[in-house]
């Protein structure tokens, strides 16, 4: 129980810095909140599959729960956002510059069978650095070969990619928690029930 309070508070330290607005959109929520690297989202990740765990089920409470559910919630908010961002970037390379499109359909994945042994997850800083090199290529003033070009398409197509089955892992922790939690919601539901009869009943007594 110790060490998944120190685990919570640690991330939870992590997450809530305030962070400079980003060239591209994001929403208010998001400026509030800080894009953790994959090691300490990974952390999480690791609080959150303890308490589903059976042994963890008996070290974590409700509290505990709650807390790693609202930082998965917002890296989720930060994942989609990321993950648009670089759709639009691979629409825009794919259409202002000499790479081929692919066909209709074929850049659709599940993220559930998403295959990523042979791919890096960059860092937030790095992937930033790629994305600015996209947008230079992609300005007036870039002088980007057509291999670079695809450099950068195969790049962040990959990223993308990653982000997806990222999103997918943090989705399914947040439903199996919240699947958890609200047992004990209605729980304390129902005792508020009682509760109210049992002190309805004293007073006509």
């Amino acid at each position: 129980a110790l060490f998944l309070r120190f685990a919570l508070f640690a991330s939870l330290a992590n997450s809530f810095v305030i962070q400079p607005n980003r060239r591209h959109f994001i929403s208010t929520k998001l400026q509030s909140v800080k894009e953790l690297a994959p090691i300490d989202l990974m952390c999480i990740e690791d609080v959150a599959e303890l308490c589903l765990s059976e042994y963890g089920k008996d070290e974590c409470d409700v509290d505990d729960m709650i807390a790693t559910t609202n930082q998965l919630d917002d890296q989720d908010h930060i994942l989609h956002s990321k993950v648009d961002e670089l759709d639009h970037l691979l629409y825009r390379l794919r259409t202002e510059t000499s790479v081929h499109d692919l066909s209709p359909g074929s850049d659709v994945v599940d993220p559930a069978n998403i295959h990523l042994a042979a791919k890096h997850q960059l860092e937030p800083m790095d992937l930033m650095c790629v994305e600015n090199e996209a947008e230079l290529c992609l300005s007036q003033y870039g002088e980007c070969s057509l291999e670079d070009n695809e450099a950068l398409v195969n790049q962040l197509k990959d990223q993308r990619d990653i982000l997806l089955k990222e999103m997918y892992h943090v989705e399914r922790l947040m439903k199996d928690l919240n699947q958890y939690t609200s047992v004990f919601a209605r729980d304390d539901d129902e005792i508020d029930s009682l509760m109210g009869s049992i002190g309805s009943s004293l007073k006509m007594d």
